[in-house]
């Protein structure tokens, strides 16, 4: 009986002794999570409702998170992967719990633009229709008329002789990538098209020179990483450089070895320093 009496007191203090070493252990832990919950609620309620799928990099890497948590969320707004829930969101990479059960967030996905579908005019199928009729139908390129690359639209491609309806999509995609073609010759980038070249091409198609809308040293992170030829990596390492050292030049910047696999003379039709 006596030796029942001693283990219950020994048992008891070993507990007495865990909960004082817990509380000492876990005390740091609560303060920063209190200090952290207070931080997040006052920032959130300097917040609108987030729109969490309608975001830009700015906006994004302003965010008190860590940087893998932002740099996944940019990446899925850039590729327009919605995030449908506080699920989805909770699960990138890196992010924050206590930022999500604190903030405000509108799930709404973004706005898509309405494409007509390529290879098709008033509802009929442009495969379909021979060449030659195309061609009757379409005046101006039945004498070979010269067309703006960045103005014609499939209609007008599929009308010139060996552009198809998927030629004709892969120069309106192309287009798209980059903004506007700078050259004729950019249109030998697609694999398809240069490996059958036809030399009419080179004086039915033409482009009016653009002035670059793009600037190595004035602008944004956002403006440059949105830039279909430039990766994040790349962007980042331009705007520490001109943080840290100053102007870019497109010579020093053609050395870097984040641009060893880059035409960097292609890539000055569309950024200037």
């Amino acid at each position: 009986m006596h030796q029942a009496k001693a283990q219950i007191i020994r048992t008891f203090q070993l507990f007495i002794v865990a909960a004082f070493a817990a509380t000492i252990w876990l005390r740091p832990a609560a303060e920063a999570r209190e200090a952290r919950l207070g931080f997040l609620s006052m920032w959130w309620s300097e917040q609108p409702k987030l729109k969490v799928n309608q975001l830009d990099s700015n906006a994004i890497w302003n965010f008190p998170l860590q940087e893998a948590a932002k740099k996944s969320w940019w990446y899925r707004c850039k590729k327009n992967w919605t995030i449908k829930d506080l699920l989805t969101l909770k699960s990138l990479p890196g992010m924050d719990t206590l930022f999500i059960t604190t903030g405000n967030f509108d799930f709404t996905p973004m706005p898509q633009k309405e494409k007509e579908p390529w290879g098709r005019s008033s509802g009929q199928n442009l495969k379909s229709i021979p060449w030659e009729q195309r061609r009757s139908k379409h005046g101006a390129n039945a004498s070979l008329d010269r067309l703006d690359l960045n103005q014609a639209d499939s209609t007008a491609l599929v009308a010139v002789r060996g552009i198809g309806p998927w030629s004709a999509g892969a120069i309106v995609e192309e287009r798209d990538r980059w903004g506007y073609f700078s050259t004729v010759s950019q249109l030998r980038k697609i694999r398809s098209i240069d490996a059958r070249w036809q030399k009419e091409w080179d004086t039915v198609f033409y482009v009016v020179p653009r002035a670059p809308e793009l600037f190595l040293n004035s602008s944004s992170f956002a403006e440059l990483n949105e830039f279909y030829g430039f990766r994040f990596h790349q962007v980042k390492r331009i705007v520490f450089y001109r943080e840290r050292f100053g102007p870019v030049h497109w010579r020093e910047l053609a050395s870097w070895e984040e641009f060893s696999d880059v035409d960097t003379t292609f890539l000055q039709h569309y950024v200037s320093e």
